[in-house]
């Protein structure tokens, strides 16, 4: 009786976490839109869009170290994505001399 309860769990689990089939799909699609620019010094812009509706938004540009004796890329960027319950989730975020900082409603 209790491998059989086990069973049904675990199956009900997986139908309910296993993607579907139009997801599985939309995943395999390649990106709607992508821009992508780098240049000499290791800075960067990037954007894409997927089909299922990621958007994904960066740029990292050179900066002087704190200290001056160099430089280091700073990051900012966000990107936002339609959760399995129809709502959009927006995020922005820096990483740098302070560390990585996220922001979000959802957060």
């Amino acid at each position: 009786m209790n491998t059989i309860t086990v069973l049904l769990v675990l199956s009900a689990a997986y139908a309910i976490a296993a993607p579907t089939a139009e997801s599985d799909r939309l995943r395999n699609l390649p990106a709607l839109q992508h821009e992508e620019i780098h240049d000499e010094y290791g800075q960067y812009s990037l954007r894409y869009v997927t089909a299922e509706g990621t958007i994904v938004s960066e740029r990292g540009r050179l900066v002087p170290t704190l200290d001056g004796t160099g430089h280091v890329i700073v990051v900012e960027g966000d990107f936002s994505y339609i959760g399995d319950d129809g709502k959009t989730y927006a995020t922005k975020y820096t990483a740098g001399f302070d560390g990585y900082k996220p922001e979000g409603e959802h957060l």
